[in-house]
């Protein structure tokens, strides 16, 4: 049978709660960003001729095969070869790659004019609907570093909490995201009634300064090449990145709410790839059976294998779907967005 949204959230038909989404770069794509090939053969264009022979060496000497014009390897297979050099040599030149590479990758983001925001406005409308008037907590993890759901946000008029607080130069606090909203009513506190999309954003985002010691947001493009810009590099292997402000916090809030209050997860766009994400928010959690996980890929990603071990865990690819332990044949699209959220809003009467 098809997948359903009630095999990813069990309690569809009794009312959406304790959900959550992982969203990877695959879900920027139809809005008009660039999957990780296209975008490493960006940035490797721009590149400095003597950065790309550096890198080029550096490749040689772990044994990988290369023909970076062409996007091979990938940006986090490059960047994981880099860090690795740079751990074992004091090489300043390297610094100054990566400095070089996380600079055109924002650029390569900013660059892309007016996205398509129609599925993630539709998505989070619908989630909006099918929460109605209860104040739940929707909790939206991604590794994406554009700024398609803070706009979404805004077309859909749903309150979305980042970690940051101010005005139009905001500051990063992380108890931001434990915040309940409302009013009072007669000297007493009548919480905000509707959902709450908490948008833990675990590598950073283009609109993430840092200034001072301080971790800011703002949205102000002038701001774009004046201060370095607080983001994890696309990378395989990140966990030493992971113990920096402010992911140390995000990935601290995420495995702590994982399992806890979110114990329904839908993946989408995202390959598995991240050890560090894998090895700290997804399989403690699938090991005790916290959580029911829900991937939905294009293609089998080349490390399955150590999810497919597990009963809470299920996916779905352009051909198969596999629950219940079960795998079976079936022609479907739900690894793409837009058909992802389609299967959402059609729950909520919106879907096409």
């Amino acid at each position: 049978m098809p997948l359903s949204l009630n095999d990813i959230f069990p309690n569809a038909d009794k009312g959406l709660s304790d959900i959550g989404f992982f969203f990877g770069a695959g879900t920027s794509k139809e809005a008009g960003y660039f999957l990780t090939n296209e975008l490493t053969r960006r940035v490797v264009a721009n590149l400095i001729e003597t950065h790309k022979s550096r890198i080029q060496s550096i490749l040689d000497k772990e044994g990988i095969s290369h023909d970076i014009k062409n996007g091979i390897p990938d940006i986090e297979i490059i960047s994981d070869a880099i860090a690795k050099h740079r751990l074992t040599l004091s090489d300043k030149d390297i610094i100054t790659i990566e400095d070089q590479i996380q600079h055109l990758i924002v650029n390569e983001i900013v660059s892309v004019d007016n996205p398509n925001l129609e599925y993630h406005v539709l998505f989070l409308k619908a989630l909006k609907s099918l929460f109605a008037q209860r104040p739940d907590r929707i909790w939206i993890f991604t590794t994406n570093y554009d700024l398609l759901f803070e706009q979404a946000a805004m077309k859909a008029r749903i309150n979305l909490i980042n970690g940051f607080q101010g005005a139009l130069y905001r500051y990063f606090d992380e108890g931001v995201f434990n915040l309940d909203y409302g009013t009072i009513i007669n000297n007493r506190f009548e919480i905000y009634k509707g959902p709450r999309v908490i948008l833990v954003k675990l590598h950073g985002s283009i609109s993430w300064c840092k200034d001072d010691g301080e971790i800011v947001e703002t949205s102000d493009k002038d701001i774009h090449g004046k201060y370095p810009h607080s983001l994890i590099l696309p990378r395989k292997h990140k966990i030493l990145d992971t113990l920096e402000h402010p992911f140390d916090k995000m990935f601290r809030y995420a495995s702590n709410i994982i399992g806890k209050h979110c114990k329904y997860i839908a993946c989408c766009g995202h390959s598995l790839r991240d050890e560090h994400i894998n090895d700290y928010l997804f399989i403690p959690k699938l090991r005790d059976r916290a959580i029911k996980m829900t991937a939905l890929f294009e293609e089998l990603p080349e490390n399955i294998e150590i999810f497919k071990d597990f009963p809470s865990f299920q996916y779905c690819t352009k051909a198969t779907i596999a629950k219940d332990g079960i795998q079976q044949p079936e022609n479907n699209e739900y690894w793409k967005f837009s058909e992802f959220v389609n299967l959402i809003a059609r729950k909520a009467g919106k879907g096409v």
